[in-house]
């Protein structure tokens, strides 16, 4: 027998979809013979209803967790191979482009799009002048 976990109207993060919803519906799917639900699932006007385990609680979620993709991660400035820093001028930072970075293996190398490359400036050492 299954228990509802989440009300109506409740804020969750919904893991597949990786983002934030409210419960719009919770969907008992009941059997005849028994007083309680079988399962419980969640419409969350998504387009289709979401188990529990897919769903996570608001104060659960805000921790660091890497299922939910709130893990450790940064942001780091690449050079742009297109347009050099002279024709990108009206950029902020002229001549690079952003990339956001995972895990901490890739901090110094530069993550999975610019492999091989020693050294890459943060958004703290490029200053456009």
């Amino acid at each position: 027998m299954a228990k509802a976990k989440y009300h109506k109207s409740q804020r969750l993060f919904v893991k597949p979809v990786c983002t934030w919803a409210h419960v719009e519906a919770v969907v008992p799917t009941w059997v005849k013979a028994c007083q309680e639900p079988i399962k419980i699932s969640y419409d969350c006007g998504m387009g289709r209803e979401f188990a529990q385990e897919e769903l996570e609680e608001e104060s659960a979620a805000l921790q660091v967790n890497p299922r939910n993709g709130l893990g450790p991660w940064r942001i780091l400035r690449g050079h742009n191979r297109w347009k050099s820093a002279d024709q990108c001028k009206h950029h902020p930072f002229p001549g690079t482009h952003p990339m956001v970075v995972t895990t901490e293996r890739d901090w110094a190398a530069g993550g999975s799009r610019a492999p091989n490359t020693t050294s890459i400036p943060t958004t703290s050492s490029i200053r456009p002048n």
